[in-house]
């Protein structure tokens, strides 16, 4: 009937009538994922669960004992429990869209605000942060009606804009293999939306949906969660030139802002150097007896103590700063929980042997049980850059990150040690900072050091540092 059917009128008026039939198409299945710009360089947190960690797409050669595998694996050891850690944990209504996991994103921003609103506020992320949205396809996407509408229920998280017609962003499919016969189709749309914490902070956990919208249809297709800011603790360093020749150390000169704005920043921490001094060993008291034994020790002409003495040579500095330094802390240790500051020490002296070396290392103490048998770590409050590290970002950032409490991401429990990463990795595969360049038994690098990558902290982290006995919270 030419695009019109006959509608029967009420049956008391027996009334007939030709009108036309719009007919609206089925919302079409799909998911929305936030994600970072390939610019990311971690001048504010943001985390998801990456395919590799939970489908076998990257090839391990060897495990982190250096068991052969050789084969496709998930870069998480227990992907099951990872997966329940981005579904669940901390997240915000979890939604299982066409009975599908969803793993959202995280987002960690500081709060732009007036000191009279929010005394811990930050100029840092005044502008926003401005991210992708991947499109997952279920159904066969084509150009239709649908909206994405973004909805944050508090006024002090926005996004803009907050609706899209998703024709937009279809442009170029892409299709990712996640092992096997398995694929993933989806879109990815740069530079999208922008998101910004305003006025005050935000108290809680909280997320922004993504509602897919076609006439009168809607389906929550997608989230982003954006942890709460108002809590920043502070973290005081104190940078410490160690002299003991003739010419000083020079550390990379963009240190202060790394640490406040490329790395634990992630983490909400207002990382500050407080204090940039110098230790000079020529000029300490020529007769203290552990003065003397430090220079018998350590001091030679070619200023390499060996990588077997990097451990005990970090531990003897640590003691004689504190016996001599001009800002080793008042009545107590720099290793206990009384210190609230976070101490750096770099030094032109090598810890070379046969080729290997030791970069940097952090203070700790290790709880040991009966059979010696290590059960816990409790991370102090001091590292040391050594020569060969001093131009290494990662290097700076990595041992400071253990100085706030973070293990290796690949570290696991051994017949030596109980200790573990809450989610255990393979060597050499992410971009965390707590990862190492290198990977097991053979001499392929980390994919994500060349282009100086590696410079992540994952959601779990945050809270880590966050919880650190080095950190001011009253300030």
């Amino acid at each position: 009937m030419g695009g019109k059917v006959l509608i029967i009128g009420h049956p008391r008026t027996r009334m007939s009538m030709n009108v036309p039939v719009v007919r609206v198409p089925p919302l079409k299945r799909f998911l929305v994922h936030f994600r970072r710009p390939d610019s990311y360089q971690g001048k504010y947190g943001f985390d998801w669960l990456r395919d590799e960690y939970i489908y076998p797409i990257k090839t391990v050669t060897n495990d982190n004992n250096g068991v052969a595998i050789g084969s496709p694996t998930a870069l998480c050891t227990n992907p099951t429990a990872l997966k329940t850690e981005y579904r669940i944990t901390n997240v915000v209504n979890p939604i299982r869209p066409y009975g599908k996991d969803y793993y959202p994103a995280w987002l960690s921003i500081f709060p732009h605000t007036t000191t009279t609103q929010f005394a811990h506020g930050s100029n840092m992320h005044s502008s926003g942060v401005t991210l992708d949205l991947e499109i997952e396809e279920i159904d066969a996407l084509s150009s239709d009606a649908t909206k994405l509408i973004f909805v944050s229920d508090n006024p002090n998280l926005t996004i803009t804009p907050n609706q899209i017609d998703l024709h937009t962003l279809i442009g170029t499919k892409q299709t990712k293999s996640l092992g096997g016969s398995d694929t993933r189709d989806f879109y990815l749309a740069t530079a999208q939306v922008n998101i910004k914490s305003i006025n005050a902070p935000l108290t809680s956990h909280t997320e922004i949906k993504v509602i897919a919208k076609l006439a009168r249809q809607e389906e929550e297709v997608g989230k982003l969660m954006v942890y709460k800011n108002n809590v920043i603790p502070k973290a005081e360093i104190v940078a410490v030139n160690v002299i003991t020749g003739s010419t000083s150390a020079s550390l990379r000169n963009d240190y202060q802002y790394l640490f406040k704005k490329q790395s634990f920043n992630q983490a909400l921490i207002r990382a500050e150097v407080r204090v940039d001094t110098q230790f000079n060993i020529n000029t300490l008291p020529s007769s203290d007896v552990d003065v003397i034994n430090f220079k018998t020790n350590y001091i030679n002409s070619t200023s390499n103590i060996g990588r077997g003495n990097a451990s005990a040579f970090k531990n003897d500095l640590i003691a004689l700063y504190e016996k001599f330094g001009d800002h080793a802390p008042n009545g107590s240790g720099i290793d206990t929980n009384a210190n609230k500051r976070t101490y750096l020490f770099y030094t032109t002296i090598t810890a070379q042997t046969a080729g290997t070396m030791v970069q940097g290392s952090c203070s700790a103490n290790y709880n040991t049980n009966t059979a010696g048998i290590i059960t816990g770590i409790n991370w102090g409050n001091a590292y040391i850059i050594f020569g060969t590290a001093l131009q290494s970002k990662r290097t700076v950032l990595h041992e400071g990150a253990h100085s706030f409490s973070l293990t290796h991401t690949f570290q696991q429990s051994s017949s030596r040690i109980t200790v573990s990463s809450p989610f255990v990795f393979y060597k050499g595969f992410t971009d965390n900072i707590m990862d190492y360049v290198n990977q097991v038994g053979v001499s392929t690098r980390n994919p994500f050091e060349a282009n100086d990558k590696m410079n992540n902290f994952y959601k779990w982290q945050w809270g880590i540092m966050r919880n650190d006995r080095s950190l001011i919270f009253s300030y």
